[in-house]
């Protein structure tokens, strides 16, 4: 027979052939039937290509490869990946970058006097290093497995303190808590150690920790739901519609709204289910609550912590105020510390966005083996495999729309400036990874009604995420000789985030900021005292709003004139005055210095306002007003489609996902399931190395079970 004759499958069936030569003419047309079938799912035109590693080229007409399928704008790790698995489908594929010299968006580095610094990514989830997890299975397709991790140690973080409720500005912290991975050797006695710390036998509250935990866990499946619903055809939606009617519900709540129905008020889930109470206004006048709402309350920019013991030093914390177990104000404060990760403060967070984040971090953290660069590198390069090119220097100018289709880009090398000519390159698809913000203040005719509709605030509730202010020092000497930390700084100088913020936003100058990280690259990176000797580096990041630095928006890089260096100088003291008081042997090592600015975001990743985090991740973000704007890849434009962030969810991980729905959404349903063939194949290859005791079937039985109801953010 035929299908015998095929070289995959021959292994399998010719042993077989003398007793398929005995079963009944419809077995063997079955057996034809399922054999046949099998070679069309696996065939994968990605799999086993041998991929070259190679750097963005700048920009030029006589470099755009004809016949395009797609052209994406937006190097990120959401535009990377969304290129990349439409380029192992066999797709042509341009990705546009526009900075000036290299891929990555917010996983980019660079280089100045000899010292090296990330952009955006300072630490991820352990899960995205795992190949036995999704997240991580997914970027070992993209990378064939050419991206490394390094796993933190413990404790990955350290949240600095005020020493008491009446600390002023400017005075040091003294009080410190780490955080751990939720695994052995700390998830067997953590419960127990704190809670014995406590109270023991308080029932109330270990209920409503656990009842927290709970809805933090129905928001992951939520989140996981609703990624299926912008992969599923609409008449199967329903499969999957309780638990994303409980996402929406959930999102719909503050994440002090929840704290304070949880408990102050000791609501259920089924009564929270029901209704959440507003909490009140002001600020908290018990001292201690104060110091719990610190832990949880900052709105800084990246996840810090596990989910586990975020909520047991909540309770911990909570000691006094639980001991009077009918105060009014009893555990006020949980884990709006998770907060971080969205740049939110916790007044107008979403609940969901904390839910998602709590998980991020059960498991640990990792970073990345060499420069975070290297992700886009690995995971772009395959595009030239398939006739595909990548491109930076590459500004996109305007989308174009005919017919009410999108068709094509008019692009121009952003170092030419706006005077530089335009090239009209044209492709089947177009994808924007760069926000919906973007999309339509800059890359849409002004005059489409899909524009109109966005500036119509009966159509929108949406807004872009707040901007950031980095400090970024070469610190002279070893990191080991030097002691510096391995684990992530979290600096606090208030406990309430939300007057402290007020207080910052209104005059970053005078006042310093609530919440700093600050972190050391060096000492996470194993290839660093190899690649750079006898340097060390660190970042300092906080947030800052867009309003402050608005005036000098348009002005070019480097000639912005005295009076922003002035206003550049007196954030960057406040900044170093934190470092040298949480890392005093920091002190008159600091060879070099630069700070970034929201402006630094609008020049390098062309954020929209400086919003590098696209959609800002309050109550609005899940309204089902918003649906067609934001956390979907699909436009109501033909040919127009989205990735990254914007289209799932915020962060390095979330945007990934955001990449992979956008591809999706592009390819068509048979070519879909080759793709999550290919992907469990392989997921199946890591899950059974990982235990080799396991079956074949039983691998596969492990993917399809993991990479269906696994939570995003594993």
């Amino acid at each position: 027979m035929l299908f015998l004759t095929v070289p995959t499958v021959e292994p399998l069936i010719s042993p077989l052939a003398p007793f398929l030569l005995l079963l009944p003419h419809w077995a063997l047309f079955v057996a034809f039937l399922f054999a046949t079938f099998y070679l069309w799912l696996s065939h994968w035109p990605g799999k086993n290509v041998k991929v070259t590693l190679v750097r963005a080229s700048r920009f030029s007409p006589d470099k755009v490869p004809e016949k395009l399928d797609t052209i994406v704008i937006g190097s990120g790790i959401g535009g990377s990946s969304c290129s990349n698995i439409l380029a192992q489908s066999g797709q042509r594929v341009l990705l546009l970058e526009q900075h000036e010299e290299r891929t990555g968006g917010c996983t980019h580095t660079f280089r100045i006097n000899d010292c090296e610094w990330d952009t955006g990514l300072h630490y991820t989830s352990e899960g995205m290093g795992l190949p036995t997890h999704r997240a991580g299975a997914l970027l070992k397709f993209m990378t064939k497995g050419k991206q490394e991790w390094e796993r933190l140690d413990d404790p990955y973080d350290q949240v600095l303190f005020p020493p008491d409720s009446n600390v002023g500005e400017g005075k040091p912290n003294n009080s410190i808590y780490d955080f751990n991975s939720a695994k052995p050797p700390h998830a067997p006695t953590l419960v127990r150690d704190l809670v014995e710390r406590i109270d023991p036998g308080n029932e109330f509250l270990i209920q409503q920790f656990e009842a927290w935990m709970t809805l933090s866990t129905m928001i992951n499946k939520g989140f996981t739901a609703l990624g299926w619903t912008r992969v599923l055809p609409r008449a199967l939606h329903f499969l999957v519609s309780r638990r994303v009617d409980q996402l929406y519900k959930l999102a719909s709540y503050s994440v002090r709204d929840v704290q304070y129905a949880l408990f102050n008020k000791g609501y259920s889930i089924d009564q929270l289910l029901e209704k959440c109470p507003r909490a009140p206004p002001g600020n908290e006048p018990d001292p201690v609550l104060r110091r719990v709402k610190g832990n949880f309350e900052s709105d800084i920019n990246t996840l810090n912590c596990s989910a586990l013991e975020l909520s047991l030093t909540f309770i911990f914390l909570c000691k006094t105020c639980q001991s009077r177990s009918q105060s009014p104000h009893r555990g006020l404060c949980s884990n709006t510390y998770s907060s971080h990760l969205f740049s939110v403060q916790p007044r107008v967070a979403t609940f969901a966005a904390q839910g998602i984040t709590m998980a991020h971090y059960m498991e640990g953290a990792s970073y990345t083996k060499g420069p975070t660069q290297n992700i886009s590198i690995r995971v772009s390069s395959m595009l030239r495999n398939f006739g595909g090119e990548v491109l930076c220097d590459a500004t996109v100018e305007q989308i174009i729309i005919e017919n009410d289709k999108a068709v094509g880009v008019l692009v121009r090398n952003t170092s030419a400036g706006k005077d530089g000519p335009l090239t009209e390159i044209r492709a089947k698809n177009i994808v924007c990874a760069t926000s919906v913000f973007n999309l339509h203040n800059k890359l849409m005719p002004k005059d489409h009604p899909s524009v109109k509709d966005f500036f119509d605030p009966n159509l929108r509730t949406i807004t872009e995420s707040n901007g950031h202010v980095f400090l970024f020092c070469k610190i002279k000497g070893d990191a080991k000789e030097l002691k510096l930390p391995t684990h992530n700084l979290w600096y606090f100088n208030s406990y309430d985030m939300d007057e402290a913020f007020d207080k910052y936003y209104a005059d970053p100058v005078t006042h310093r900021p609530p919440t700093v990280y600050v972190g050391f690259p060096c000492t996470k990176d194993p290839t660093w005292p190899k690649r750079l000797p006898g340097v060390s580096n660190c970042i300092l990041i906080s947030d800052l709003g867009y309003e402050w630095v608005k005036k000098w928006d348009g002005t070019a890089v480097h000639e912005r004139g005295p009076d922003y260096e002035e206003f550049k100088n007196q954030l960057a003291k406040h900044l170093l005055d934190i470092l040298y008081e949480t890392v005093p042997q920091a002190k008159d090592k600091v060879e070099y210095w630069t700070l970034g600015t929201p402006l630094t975001e609008v020049s390098y990743l062309s954020s929209f306002h400086a919003a590098s985090y696209g959609t800002r991740c309050d109550t609005n973000i899940f309204n089902r007003l918003n649906d067609r704007w934001t956390t979907t890849p699909h436009t109501r434009i033909p040919g127009l489609y989205m990735a990254g962030s914007d289209a799932f969810l915020p962060a390095v991980c979330g945007a990934m996902y955001g990449g992979i729905l956008g591809a999706v959404s592009i390819l068509s349903y048979p070519t879909t399931m080759r793709f999550v063939f290919a992907l469990l194949s392989e997921f199946a290859t890591s899950i059974q190395e990982d235990n080799p005791k396991m079956s074949r079937f039983e691998a596969y039985l492990k993917a399809l079970s993991k990479f269906g109801t696994e939570p995003v953010a594993n």
